[in-house]
This record gives C-alpha cells, structure tokens and sequence, in this order.
C-alpha cells in the first residue's frame, strides 16, 4: 500500500509570510535526498507562513521520508517554534507541525492537498479543516486532515501536541477526474464560512484578523499543481 505523507509547518521568521529563497533551497535539497531512496516528494503547498511537503511514498519508507523532511525543515528554518513543540513524549508535546496521511489507490499518488494558515482564526480554523476532510471522505478514496483532539504521532518524528494550529488535509483520489467534483464542493462549501479566504500559493496571510485563508493543490505523480486560477476560471471569477 502507498500513502500520500503531508507535513505542514511554519518556518518563518514572521507570522504573515514565507521565505522564498528559504523554500528554493528546502526544495533543491528535498529533491536530491529523495531521489536516493526513489521518493517522489514536494513543497505542495505555501499559505501564509506555513509551508506544505507532500510525499508519494510506500508503507516502509514513511518513517524514513518523515525524518529526512525533518531535518532538512530544521536545517533551513528561520524560526522553529512548530519544529520545537515536537517531542518524544506525548505529554510534554506543544504546538508543533501538523501531519495527514491517506492511503492511495493510484499508480501515480493523485491527491488534493489543502493547506490553512491562521491569524487569530484558531478558534475556527478546525472546524473547517474538518469540513473539508468529511468531503473527503464521502467523494475522495481516502481523506486524513491533522485536526485531533489528543497529541498526534508523526512517524520518524515524534509527536505534536492538541495545540497545533494551521491544519493540514490530504484526500486521495481514486480517478483524477473526481478532481474537478470534489475541489468545486470544498471551495464552495467554504464560502460559508466567515472569514475563511481562498488564496493563490505563495500569497501572504494579508487579512482583516480574525481570518483563516486556505490553498489547494493537485498532487499528481510527484508534480504540484496550484488549483487557485483554475477554480477561480471555472467559476468565472477571474
């Protein structure tokens, strides 16, 4: 069995923005250490201040991807307070990275990632990441997002506590055609809720606090595809 691995975290030296320089030589190193063990893996997502690797992968590799990403994060960081609430122990465990992983049927890792950043949003920021998880899970083959009301075990990392905020879901999909279906009913579906934004990748968290802004992205055979334009197009609403 493959599985689709999403680490989400904030690196930033700021709460509104990532680096681009930081993310190029994140993605550089990525790219060569992954190739060693046959791993097709990418920065998939970038929303706010937090950025979104994704790594098509089989079962015995996920521990060994979620370390290798680990320490690259740690390695680039400019600020580490997500890689620092990451611990061993469960019970001293604080806000740390957040983490899905969803089991894929196809040959090529076919998935929808979708990536929130907060500010001051947390009090609501779950309860759409879980809405958009349930969609998932009705119309996707397999749907995970790192919302949990107990501290999450990240295989080859340790664990994050319940008080890690900026959520990350991973639904994978059985044909890519249910792309259109499934992306169209999130973005939708999100417009009711206040103050929850749909953003291009890359863009930064310039919002009227609270807010939440969300990106979505196609995970297809390694390659990521920002959704942004394409369901602003088809909704006519370039």
């Amino acid at each position: 069995m493959k599985y689709i691995s999403s680490i989400s975290v904030d690196i930033s030296s700021n709460d509104v923005e990532t680096s681009e320089v930081v993310n190029e030589k994140l993605e550089r190193e990525l790219q060569l250490e992954m190739s060693k063990i046959g791993v097709k893996s990418t920065i998939t997502n970038v929303t706010g201040d937090d950025i979104v690797i994704s790594s098509f992968v089989s079962e015995d590799k996920i521990e060994e991807v979620n370390n290798i990403v680990f320490k690259l994060l740690y390695k680039h960081a400019e600020g580490f307070e997500d890689l620092n609430g990451v611990s061993n122990d469960p019970e001293t465990a604080g806000e740390g990275v957040s983490y899905a992983l969803s089991k894929t049927p196809s040959e090529y890792g076919d998935s929808i990632i979708i990536g929130f950043d907060t500010y001051c949003g947390e009090s609501f920021v779950n309860e759409a990441a879980l809405f958009v998880e349930e969609i998932g899970k009705k119309f996707g083959y397999d749907s995970s997002s790192s919302v949990s009301d107990t501290p999450t075990k990240i295989p080859g990392i340790g664990y994050s506590g319940v008080s890690t905020d900026d959520p990350v879901v991973v639904i994978t999909l059985e044909n890519v055609k249910d792309l259109k279906k499934i992306t169209g009913m999130i973005y939708g579906g999100l417009l009711g809720f206040e103050n929850v934004y749909f953003v291009k990748r890359g863009s930064p968290t310039n919002i009227l606090p609270p807010g939440v802004i969300y990106t979505m992205t196609a995970f297809l055979n390694g390659n990521a595809i920002d959704l942004y334009d394409g369901i602003k197009r088809k909704n006519n609403l370039l």
